[in-house]
């Protein structure tokens, strides 16, 4: 445990906001991201060296260790004195984010919290796809990369490459790291945050052994490279020949430098971040005061995660102005309401240290606030009509797979409802729903490592909770356009004329991806509308709201209606499409076009029952009209493998109804076939490929798009889906 002036130090250099770098280490699953941070911690004398590289001490939860990966993106503030010659002290923030892809809504949450990443590529698998994925958020956020290549005592003791071979791989992996960032970087950026070697923000080295270096490094010392290959040279190899390694080349100053040298403080970060998170007016007193980083300025504070422990709730976010102090009252933007944060802290890996206050440029833990969901806006209630809230992070990921999950005792019913409601706050891209046809709970997630996990933390809370096979979710839409479709009440009093359409796929894509919510005022929403979407100008104008399934609804009617019926009938709709006609299940891209509404006299309290049934009404005709259609997830899967096992691999791919994207050769070790694959397929694809490879496969699966089942399968899948339903009878 670090001792208590460390933390007064720590204290004191956050005043020192040009001392301070906000990072993240991002990568593929299993490139050395946790491994890495270990060997950091260790320097920070917050682990004990012999531990660093085996202790996984920022995988706190259990489950993290037993698998050894990362789920959750934790935090940590380490304190450098001493550790670079010619330096100030300095503080760094330190994230460490998921490689795996059924979390990566964590790595875009963190990412709102840093300015600058350790991208770690490991050296034999090169830039792989989900190194890509995690380049694209990083840029996409406005966060600057440098480089650090791992893993390279594999390339000298397994593959035995020549120096020459070694440096092909080097400079083939910088060019494709370059490649990428002049793809998402915005301009001057995408020419500015390329890296080279020679430049210092590339390092190279073996997290897990401890070693690591620059070319400046390098060039200093009197070991050469030729000295560590031949420390793993295979005839002579043993761990006591490359022991001395980091005595030589130890890893934390090789990327404690390139940190302090090339990754920027919050002070030049916010002057080009702020534009790009957020869309409100630059020139008012709170755009200058986050745009200057500036201490005296109203607090504005973003939350990337919300955990619940039995105390409360603990939030941790980035202060982009003001200071952030104990008993501080804050108004809350998405929960529209005023609350006080009771305690504040910073991180220490899994510790929490309570300190008084926290001030610009920071990391910091928030308790005591009840209301409080992650993505939230916290700013000085002075203030409220200026702020709007920070762009929002739309997740990279829908759930896709879903479980039935029930408690083992039904005593414990309500318990396990409030464990997973806390979860809920935790992981927003979980969902819980109660099916209303047979009151069965229904957890939806990701992708079955993710409800696995889920599930195992309701089980360590203290429930112990029984869950069906993992299985996809299917929607229901449609493949055309209905006519206008007119359905009276029993006393032909009230009417109401519907037509149905399919959401086109740049609306749905415009949809998916944006909370529209936080686009204020309505003007400036109908001018991204226009710019973003295929919506008609007269579609635009009428534009009432968009559901959770990209569902749209647009009211043409000449009647204006009260706010008891405009909450009224998206209620109403809301209720319809969680039940399709098809196979009941939940209705997605469609667009409800009200092109009429006629109400005479009706009661409050039987308008609900009334005008239910005629829209149900209306809307079936209009469904079955357009032509029903069962649509399932697919996911873009992409399998990395040895040349040898190519063929059996493409020969499943017909089994499981897979459709290939590419298949690049060009490396000589592995092969990378990317597919798309039906996410109902996967598991049975996944034990397959395991025994046709040997175990010498690695694929992940990335959410790639809700598409129609294949005409000849959607039969046999819809029949089951109503039979488990009951509905055949």
């Amino acid at each position: 445990m670090p001792p208590r002036k460390e933390i007064s130090e720590i204290l004191n250099l956050m005043e020192k906001t040009s001392n301070i770098r906000n990072i993240g280490l991002v990568g593929h699953i299993d490139h050395g991201k946790t491994t890495l941070s270990d060997s950091l911690l260790s320097e920070a004398g917050l682990l004990s060296p012999d531990l660093a590289g085996e202790a996984r001490a920022l995988d706190y939860l259990e489950e993290e260790q037993k698998r050894g990966i990362t789920m959750k993106s934790t935090n940590i503030s380490l304190y450098y004195e001493k550790s670079l010659k010619g330096y100030e002290p300095f503080l760094i923030n330190l994230v460490d984010t998921p490689g795996h892809l059924d979390f990566s809504g964590k790595v875009t949450r963190a990412l709102r919290l840093v300015d600058g990443v350790v991208v770690v590529v490991d050296a034999v698998e090169e830039i792989i796809s989900q190194s890509e994925t995690v380049i694209r958020q990083a840029l996409q956020e406005g966060v600057k990369p440098v480089l650090y290549i791992n893993k390279v005592d594999r390339l000298i003791r397994e593959l035995m490459l020549t120096d020459e071979q070694i440096r092909k791989k080097y400079t083939r992996i910088i060019k494709n790291f370059n490649i990428l960032i002049e793809r998402y970087a915005e301009p001057p950026f995408n020419k500015e945050w390329k890296v080279s070697p020679a430049e210092g923000n590339v390092a190279f080295g073996s997290a897990l052994h401890k070693w690591g270096f620059t070319l400046k490094i390098l060039e200093k010392n009197e070991l050469k490279f030729k000295d560590i290959k031949e420390r793993y040279n295979k005839a002579t190899y043993s761990e006591r020949k490359y022991e001395d390694l980091p005595v030589y080349f130890p890893i934390s100053p090789a990327i404690l430098e390139m940190v302090v040298d090339h990754l920027p403080n919050p002070i030049t970060a916010q002057k080009y971040r702020i534009k790009k998170i957020w869309k409100g007016d630059l020139d008012s007193v709170l755009g200058k005061a986050m745009i200057n980083c500036d201490p005296k300025g109203p607090i504005v504070l973003c939350l990337s995660k919300v955990q619940a422990e039995k105390h409360g709730l603990v939030a941790t976010g980035r202060i982009f102005s003001g200071y952030c102090s104990n008993r501080s009252e804050v108004f809350l933007l998405r929960e529209n309401n005023y609350e006080k944060i009771q305690r504040t802290a910073i991180f220490m890996g899994q510790r929490r240290e309570q300190v008084d206050n926290v001030p610009v440029g920071n990391i910091v833990a928030l308790e005591g606030l009840k209301k409080i969901k992650s993505g939230e806006t916290l700013v000085d209630g002075k203030y409220i009509d200026k702020m709007i809230p920070f762009e929002s992070v739309k997740y990279v990921t829908t759930p896709v797979v879903t479980v039935s999950i029930e408690p083992e005792y039904l005593r414990e019913l309500d318990k396990m409802k409030q464990l997973v409601e806390n979860l809920l706050i935790e992981d927003p891209n979980l969902i819980f729903e109660i099916n209303e046809e047979n009151g069965e709970f229904l957890l939806s997630g990701m992708g079955p490592l993710h409800l696995e996990v889920s599930t195992n933390e309701i089980e360590k809370r203290g429930v112990k909770v029984s869950i069906s096979e993992p299985r996809a979710v299917f929607k229901e839409s449609c493949r055309y356009n209905s006519t206008s479709i007119t359905v009276k009440s029993p006393n032909s009093e009230n009417s109401i004329e519907l037509k149905i359409e399919r959401l086109d796929d740049k609306t749905v894509r415009f949809f998916q991806n944006n909370d529209y919510q936080l686009i204020k005022p309505f003007n400036r929403l109908k001018e991204v509308l226009k710019e973003k979407t295929s919506l008609s100008e007269n579609e635009i104008e009428n534009f009432w709201l968009c559901g959770n399934d990209q569902n749209i609804i647009i009211y043409h009617g000449n009647n204006e209606l009260n706010d008891f019926y405009k909450n009224l009938i998206p209620e109403i709709i809301k209720k319809i499409h969680l039940n399709g006609p098809l196979c009941g299940e939940k209705l997605a891209e469609i667009k409800f076009l009200i092109n009429d509404l006629n109400i005479s006299n009706i009661e409050e309290d039987i308008a609900f029952t009334e005008f239910s049934a005629m829209f149900y009404e209306a809307t079936k005709k209009g469904l079955n009209e357009a032509e029903l259609i069962l649509m399932e997830p697919i996911y873009h899967t992409i399998i990395q493998l040895p040349p040898d096992y190519i063929k059996n691999t493409l020969s499943l791919l017909t089994k499981y109804s897979a459709k290939i994207k590419s298949i690049d050769q060009d490396k000589e070790y592995q092969a990378i076939i990317e597919i798309l694959l039906p996410v109902r397929n996967s598991v049975k694809f996944a034990e397959d490929i395991r025994s046709t490879t040997s175990g010498k496969a690695f694929w992940q699966n990335e959410f790639y798009a809700f598409l129609e089942v294949p005409v000849h399968e959607s039969g046999a899948i819809i029949d089951n889906l109503r039979f488990n339903k009951g509905l055949s009878w």
